[in-house]
């Protein structure tokens, strides 16, 4: 399986393949390994990676679409296809259609929490982002109302009420990780990443 990496500074490309997404993956991990080296490669239907609309992702997760699938890839990864894409084509019938350099990528999230402990997780989670991430266009409110104070069985009224939403942008890698890391916090609610 591809290594996946954080932290360090390098240069991802989208690369669009004509092809079936299984057949993809297997060529890229065949590749990969035959290569003996290192690679970051982030799959759009697994890593939450937008590229289309949510009809055509989960036609293309399940392997229903045929005609394209869209991964990430790390420099290196992205220079071997570039050098191997006739080759590659003839060989095995998949197609390099897009091969484009990604400059940035952005995550928008919302959350809502109805206790303050859950209020200082997600806070505490949002003020410690990964080295590289930043947040923008984040707005807050939290809102108390002593009065609905008790046992608040399905209610629509909360004594704590805490929600928010934003943007997080950096580097895909890290981007990626910091999504899977949201997964832990079920309050949260992210996108899928959109690559610039």
């Amino acid at each position: 399986m591809a290594k996946q990496t954080t932290g360090k500074t390098t240069s991802f490309f989208e690369v669009v393949f004509r092809g079936k997404p299984k057949v993809v993956r297997a060529f890229l991990r065949g590749l990969i390994i035959g290569s003996g080296r290192d690679a970051t490669v982030f799959y759009s239907f697994h890593d939450g990676i937008r590229h289309d609309g949510k009809a055509a992702q989960l036609a293309e997760m399940v392997g229903i679409r045929a005609t394209d699938c869209h991964v990430v890839v790390d420099a290196g990864t992205s220079d071997l296809l570039k050098r191997l894409a006739k080759r590659i084509e003839a060989e095995t019938g998949l197609e390099i259609t897009t091969h484009r350099k990604v400059r940035s990528a952005a995550l928008a999230f919302e959350f809502e929490a109805f206790a303050p402990r859950y209020h200082t997780e997600i806070m505490a989670l949002l003020n410690k982002l990964p080295a590289g991430l930043r947040l923008r266009g984040f707005k807050h409110e939290v809102t108390r109302d002593a009065e609905a104070k008790g046992v608040e069985a399905y209610t629509a009224v909360h004594h704590f009420e805490s929600c928010g939403k934003g943007e997080i942008t950096g580097p895909v890698d890290v981007l990626v990780a910091f999504r899977r890391t949201c997964a832990d916090y079920p309050l949260i609610n992210v996108e899928d990443i959109v690559l610039k």
